[in-house]
């Protein structure tokens, strides 16, 4: 009886569904921002492009070392070639005597090698390459800083859900103590049945509301957890409170720092660079070169390795130097094609920094009309569910007809929603004009 219970109590264990262990991750914005940019795909794919920059600044430096290469032959002749050589060499004036040269068997092999010793278009290249790692670290720092904008508004959007959603229920709360009270009056025709039927009726409107408010929460959250590389069976709290606090000043704005001008400059400076390499393909450029080979000529095929005398070699060392003289003024016209380009970039410039001090002013406005708006609410917040106290209390008492106290409780609500939906413009704002700024990164400090 024993055994057949050991092994009831394993077959259980081996069929029974695996328990997964579930966590619960406390984080707070800092936190939450630096695990996104670990984890976020753009930032990912940035890294990668510029680690394939950094090979390709290997692959132009290569050029300018040594060129080594080997190669080998072997020519079995089936036939060997003929060529007509004049009678006259034969005492045959006026003919021409068929003749064939060559072995049957023929084999060589080599190395060559070249060194590049001047090339005015290789150095510049070298520096075109560089040019573009500076500007691959560019192209990370816009996808840190996405990351960084999408992911703090999704944390600002989920921690005013939850806490609008907890606003609603503590109201959901009451509204169930009030429909207990109202069932009381009904049942000593205190009131009449409209009356506990419109309880009723806000009752299930309010709790639909919050269940869709914890539906939208859990949405949220499971956004970050993808944002952060979190497990989706663990559960995340979010720490940060959301406050109202002083804006940077405009004076402080410095549109140069912004990454679209940097990302501009960038482009200029490479078009340089191709402006000079345009320059760079008339110079004159010089090489050196060498070539060492042995070859063996032989009727028998293996003669070709038994016969040391057999092998012939053959060494060659020297100078190329390529001089252009003339390409069709393709160079010529490359170069007004790379003027009138930097005229482009000069222009978009320009346009986009009187278009950065203005988003830059904007967003600041924006930020302290909503920082005066949330301070109202904020207000109007506390004065309603004061309001509401009092008539559910007067209700409660019999004091006061249920139109004014569900008129308190829809004013609630609203005040309390309104509020919860100007903050979220608030923070929204704020991270605006960080990045308009190009300060957005200093949310993480």
């Amino acid at each position: 009886m024993k055994l057949k219970g050991i092994l009831l109590v394993l077959g259980l264990i081996l069929f029974l569904p695996p328990v997964i262990a579930q966590k619960k991750i406390e984080m707070n914005l800092k936190q939450c921002l630096e695990m996104a940019l670990l984890h976020d795909q753009r930032v990912k794919l940035s890294e990668m492009e510029q680690t394939r920059l950094r090979y390709q600044i290997n692959q132009t430096r290569g050029i300018g070392l040594p060129q080594i290469s080997g190669s080998g032959s072997f020519q079995n002749f089936l036939k060997l070639p003929t060529q007509l050589i004049p009678g006259e060499f034969f005492g045959e004036p006026g003919t021409l005597i068929p003749v064939q040269f060559g072995t049957n068997y023929n084999m060589s092999g080599g190395i060559q090698v070249s060194q590049l010793i001047y090339n005015q278009s290789f150095l510049v290249s070298l520096r075109i390459s560089r040019r573009l790692l500076e500007q691959g670290s560019i192209e990370i720092e816009k996808s840190r800083e996405n990351t960084v904008y999408d992911v703090a508004q999704l944390y600002y959007m989920a921690l005013l859900t939850d806490q609008l959603t907890e606003n609603l229920a503590e109201t959901l709360a009451k509204l169930d103590t009030l429909t207990d009270i109202a069932k009381v009056h009904l049942e000593n025709q205190l009131i009449l049945q409209v009356d506990y039927d419109r309880i009723s009726v806000n009752r299930a409107n309010l709790q639909t509301e919050v269940s869709n408010l914890k539906l939208m929460l859990i949405q949220q959250l499971n956004m970050l957890k993808y944002f952060t590389g979190i497990p989706t069976e663990d559960s995340i709290l979010l720490t940060t409170t959301v406050f109202d606090k002083q804006t940077m000043d405009l004076n402080l704005l410095n549109p140069d720092n912004h990454l679209s001008l940097r990302e501009i400059d960038q482009q200029k400076k490479l078009l340089e660079l191709q402006m000079e390499l345009g320059h760079a393909q008339g110079i004159p450029y010089l090489a050196a070169f060498g070539d060492f080979s042995y070859n063996s000529q032989q009727n028998e095929f293996n003669k070709l390795f038994n016969d040391g005398k057999g092998w012939l070699g053959t060494s060659v060392i020297g100078l190329s130097l390529n001089v252009p003289i003339f390409n069709g003024g393709q160079r010529f016209y490359q170069q007004k094609q790379y003027k009138v380009q930097y005229q482009e970039l000069d222009l978009s410039r320009d346009y986009t920094k009187r278009l950065i001090e203005t988003s830059s002013r904007n967003a600041l406005i924006k930020v302290q009309s909503l920082e005066q708006t949330a301070g109202m609410q904020r207000s109007n917040v506390k004065l309603a569910d004061d309001v509401y106290k009092v008539l559910y209390d007067q209700y409660s008492r019999g004091y006061t007809p249920l139109t004014d106290l569900l008129s308190a409780e829809s004013a609630k609500i609203s005040a309390q929603s309104s509020y919860i939906q100007t903050l979220i413009q608030l923070k929204i704002a704020e991270l605006e004009l960080y990045k308009s700024n190009g300060n957005l990164m200093d949310i993480l400090k």
